[in-house]
């Protein structure tokens, strides 16, 4: 299944089904009428085993992101994005399967490492406590299109 989403083309081959979750357009099949007071990620895939989430981001000036400041904003923006989107699912009872959160940005290798690090912190994956009995987030990836390409060869991507 093909979709383009914000200069973006992805090909989930193995997917189940695949919609833009922030759906605008009120015709479209898909249209979600997501409240403005909460975010939401572009992209949900469904395979036969898990939910991917995925959020994508083709910036015009990647370097602004070496600063601490639009570095840290950034990293607040895809925290609420995944938590917002997980809770629109919850509503929807649609969290059936494992959750993974793929972050596709247009940023370079070092900034994706430490972006890494810090999503990671943000947002527990697995059952970082005893009580829990569920995971908010199984898996958590920020990835430039190199790397989801190198990492998901079955579910490539490019910029259009």
């Amino acid at each position: 299944m093909r979709v383009e989403v914000d200069g973006f083309e992805f090909e989930f081959t193995d997917a189940v089904d695949v919609f833009i979750f922030d759906e605008q357009d009120k015709s479209k099949p898909f249209f979600h009428g997501l409240s403005h007071a909460m975010k939401a990620v572009d992209i949900i895939v469904e395979l036969q085993k898990a939910y991917l989430f995925v959020e994508v981001k083709n910036f015009h000036t990647p370097a602004q992101y070496r600063d601490n400041e639009p570095f840290n904003h950034l990293r607040e923006t895809l925290k609420y994005k995944y938590r917002d989107t997980y809770l629109y699912r919850l509503a929807e009872r649609k969290l059936d399967k494992p959750v993974h959160y793929l972050c596709l940005l247009t940023l370079e290798n070092p900034l994706i490492t430490r972006m890494n690090k810090e999503m990671r912190i943000q947002i527990p994956v697995g059952i970082p406590v005893s009580r829990w009995k569920n995971s908010l987030v199984h898996g958590c990836a920020v990835l430039n299109v190199e790397r989801w390409n190198n990492n998901f060869p079955k579910w490539p991507v490019q910029i259009l």
